[in-house]
């Protein structure tokens, strides 16, 4: 869908006007008008200035699909990963999905699930963003900098994704499941 069009649309669904956009964004009525119609793109500074008007994200104008405000997942409809070691079904880890998109990506979770001897997550990483972790069942080794826990069911951890982290499954004799939260990422 067309950015213009969205603007517009939200514009409409708001009450608002152009001028009660202008008003709010410093952007000549005229010129969002402009956007709305198709005629002209709004330069990133200007989008932002207008999403803030319309008490939205930039992102929201920019997602390929429209992604609602809120996302709802069923059970059945979850999507479902296998992730970790080629070759090796006995190793490799299954993710469900719990959050579908929302605009900009600003959230995910995960329920995860570490069969014995998993190394999946083993290396450390970093990113921007923050993550938490919750055990659901088995146990966990966390390291963070220059820290490291095992987490037993129902411990939880929230940290800074910025310092080197990993997870495994401490049990090389039973599975663990655990719930992973995460604000946005630069990448995964």
């Amino acid at each position: 869908m067309e950015i213009g069009t969205r603007i517009k649309r939200v514009r409409q669904e708001m009450g608002l006007t152009l001028k009660d956009v202008e008003a709010a964004s410093g952007v000549s009525a005229t010129h969002v008008s402009e956007i709305e119609r198709g005629e002209a793109s709004p330069t990133l500074g200007s989008l932002s200035r207008i999403a803030r008007a319309l008490r939205k994200m930039p992102a929201f104008f920019l997602e390929e699909n429209e992604i609602g405000e809120v996302s709802w997942v069923s059970a059945k409809n979850r999507v479902r990963e296998i992730v970790g070691e080629k070759g090796s079904a006995r190793r490799s880890s299954a993710i469900e999905r719990l959050t579908a998109g929302v605009p900009g990506g600003r959230l995910q979770v995960r329920r995860v699930e570490l069969p014995p001897g998993s190394t999946y997550r083993a290396e450390r990483h970093a990113h921007a963003g923050f993550e938490a972790l919750v055990v659901l069942h088995g146990r966990v080794r966390v390291a963070i900098g220059d820290e490291s826990w095992e987490l037993a069911e129902g411990d939880s951890v929230h940290y800074d994704a910025t310092l080197a982290h990993t997870y495994a499954n401490a049990s090389r004799d039973a599975g663990a499941v655990l719930i992973w939260a995460a604000t946005r990422r630069d990448s995964d």
